[in-house]
């Protein structure tokens, strides 16, 4: 892949992204504005058991998919794996964890404030797993467009059902949001399987011999993914348990808009998880390439959001959330970190590095823990936002230190654009806009 072909792919999905971000942002504003910052924590909060539940059972499955799809392994079955190793086991987790919590855990405020709700996880669970599996598939089998036209859905059917049901149930606004939610992951699994199956043979089969090697991948990788979803998305659990529904509703703005900036990496991997997974030639420069792209315009988009955090906050989301902007200011040095994580674990995995990254992420997540038990008493969302940061930024700086050593880059040659790197970008986007 010519760096000009790289370039070409990244400026297409930087704009599917920004399309991204302003369809988020509207049902972030919507949401906020009509739940509040009580009912926006608890569906946060549910919104963030899936994720955590799936790394559980099927952590590593997501990362082996993308590896064996790049190889160009039979559709079929690795599809058959999804549906086995990843929904179904995700499911009788998910059984058994609301068993428990309705049993014995009937005094915690987070069992409480789902109620009745934390039933929807048995169709939600499944249905979130067979979507990341799902755009892993397209996205490491090469399929950039489709791939970039289902993240679009995703962004777009929620916000447009979300928007409807509540014209007709405006006294049941948390009951829109999570209806809408739900059937936005089931139109997103139907047409991701249905375009799966128009550009490949996906009939489910069942092999033993890519069984076992979907499946050696997939452990050296679970630790890996449970270790990233505990430090992205543990700091919810224990603000629910220590602080209570409103103060995750402010923590979850406050991550919401941080999380807008995501955009760049994600535009810069998409194009390239396919080759970093597969270790190209060209790899030695567009690694590092990658790397000097988005930590300078992370570093100049993170600086612009200390900035107008606060006012972005206030306008969009309302003045209740105003709370939200010092734990903001706490997680934009992380988000710059993982800017660089994002590139340089598929880089480390395609390395055949799965372990190393599993120690890196584990240490990251105990870390995160540990602070965040520290500081959350103390400092509140702020303190869970530092935590965060710490970490974040922890694992960035220990990835990139054993990308260097196997690769033979500098640190140097990854942290900031380069005069060489200007002119082929601007000749890329002139030829786009001719």
């Amino acid at each position: 892949m010519k760096r000009n072909g790289y370039l070409r792919h990244m400026v297409l999905s930087m704009g599917t992204n920004v399309a991204m971000l302003v369809l988020r942002l509207m049902r972030n504003v919507l949401l906020a504005r009509i739940l509040g910052p009580s009912e926006r924590g608890v569906f946060a909060l549910l919104n963030t058991l899936p994720d955590l539940i799936s790394a559980f059972t099927s952590g590593g499955l997501n990362t082996a998919l993308g590896y064996q799809a790049a190889k160009q392994r039979n559709m079929g079955l690795l599809l058959t794996q999804v549906l086995v190793y990843g929904c179904l086991l995700a499911t009788l987790l998910t059984l058994l964890c609301i068993v428990l919590a309705r049993e014995l855990g009937t005094h915690l405020e987070a069992t409480e404030q789902l109620g009745l709700l934390v039933w929807l996880l048995l169709a939600a669970v499944p249905l979130s797993v067979l979507k990341v599996a799902l755009l892993t598939l397209h996205n490491a089998s090469g399929a950039t467009g489709t791939y970039n036209a289902l993240r679009l859905l995703e962004s777009l059917v929620p916000l447009l059902l979300f928007a409807g049901l509540f014209f007709m149930w405006r006294d049941n606004a948390l009951d829109a949001a999570v209806i809408s939610w739900l059937c936005g992951l089931g139109l997103f699994a139907s047409l991701g399987l249905y375009w799966l199956g128009r550009d490949h043979h996906i009939a489910l089969r069942w092999d033993r011999n890519g069984q076992r090697e979907l499946l050696s991948y997939s452990a050296k990788s679970h630790p890996d993914v449970l270790f990233r979803q505990a430090m992205l998305r543990g700091d919810y659990l224990l603000i629910s348990a220590m602080l209570g529904s409103a103060q995750l509703g402010h923590y979850a703005m406050a991550t919401a808009a941080a999380e807008l900036l995501f955009i760049v990496p994600e535009a810069v991997t998409t194009p390239l998880m396919k080759r970093l997974l597969q270790q190209e030639k060209e790899m030695s420069r567009l690694t590092p390439l990658a790397l000097r792209l988005t930590s300078t315009i992370m570093f100049l988009a993170c600086l612009s959001m200390a900035v107008i955090g606060e006012w972005l906050i206030v306008t969009l989301f309302g003045a209740e959330y105003q709370a939200a902007y010092p734990a903001l200011l706490g997680l934009l040095p992380g988000l710059l970190g993982m800017s660089h994580v994002s590139i340089l674990r598929l880089d480390l995995l395609g390395k055949q590095r799965p372990g190393s990254v599993s120690w890196i992420m584990g240490i990251g997540a105990v870390m995160n823990l540990v602070l965040s038990l520290l500081l959350i008493p103390h400092y509140g969302i702020l303190g869970a936002a530092i935590s965060s940061s710490v970490a974040y930024f922890s694992v960035a700086v220990m990835m990139l230190t054993l990308y260097c050593r196997l690769s033979g880059v500098s640190v140097w040659s990854t942290l900031v654009i380069l005069p060489s790197d200007v002119r082929p970008l601007l000749q890329m986007l002139q030829r786009g806009a001719a």
